[in-house]
């Protein structure tokens, strides 16, 4: 009786532990990429109330993920970078976010493609050089190799600009593919080859408020909200690089206070 009711025991541990296991991403992609970003510096885990990083846990489109940025009273001002990393993708950085000297920003918002259940990670680096990260867990699968939209029109490059009618943000939406490398062309079935940003630089009257170096774990056709505490100036620049060295340039130069 004694020997059934250990045995019973050690199997619903090993369930439990298994079931534990199951419920979280597996950090060993962190241990790697931390070294390759920060070397031996320390991160420390920073509150809500400093920086907080929202994405669903189950993503509804794994090609198009909302992810968001918030900065605290205590950060906007001192941030000069942030890194934004999702684990387990095959491209694990989405994007570095370098600010602007003195650039108030409160929020960052951007789509994402998630290849399958991990971590996402936004690691600040404070004007002292002090590190920061917040994270969070997606549940997701074949982000990275998801086929392209069917849908066309619009010139490689269009951008648009949403302003909010408060004139503290701007969403800033791109046309184009933003190809992985990963997907398939579901007509004649050969690989697509990678074709993505690589690079956005956001000038407000003539300063630079955020540059990002991107890749191929944005979105197909891009988007980005940034958000300030304060009314951002016009005219806003917008400079977009990609991977075949295409340059577009496109400007908004009515008061937001005056949008539609």
């Amino acid at each position: 009786m004694v020997s059934r009711l250990l045995i019973l025991l050690l199997t619903c541990t090993a369930t439990s532990v298994a079931l534990a296991q199951s419920s979280s991403p597996s950090a060993g992609a962190w241990e790697f990429l931390q070294k390759q970003f920060y070397g031996a510096r320390d991160i420390g885990v920073t509150d809500e109330a400093f920086m907080s990083i929202e994405a669903p846990a189950t993503t509804p489109d794994p090609a198009a993920t909302p992810v968001t940025l918030r900065f605290g009273a205590a950060a906007i001002g001192r941030i000069k970078q942030v890194r934004v990393i999702i684990d387990n993708n095959p491209s694990p950085l989405v994007s570095t976010f370098d600010f602007g000297t003195d650039a108030r920003v409160a929020e960052l918002g951007l789509r994402v493609r998630v290849d399958r259940f991990t971590s996402v990670r936004a690691i600040a680096e404070t004007i002292d050089g002090t590190l920061e990260m917040r994270s969070g867990w997606v549940n997701a699968s074949g982000g990275c190799s998801a086929a392209p939209l069917a849908a066309a029109g619009g010139q490689l490059g269009d951008m648009r600009f949403r302003p909010s009618a408060d004139s503290k943000s701007m969403l800033l939406s791109i046309r184009h593919p933003n190809n992985s490398g990963f997907q398939i062309d579901p007509v004649s079935g050969d690989a697509i080859p990678p074709h993505y940003v690589k690079h956005i630089r956001f000038v407000v009257a003539g300063h630079t408020l955020v540059e990002a170096d991107t890749g191929i774990s944005l979105s197909e056709n891009p988007t980005l909200l940034i958000a300030s505490d304060r009314t951002l100036p016009t005219p806003v620049t917008v400079e977009v690089t990609d991977s075949k060295e295409a340059h577009f340039s496109r400007n908004w130069v009515r008061d937001v206070r005056n949008a539609p």
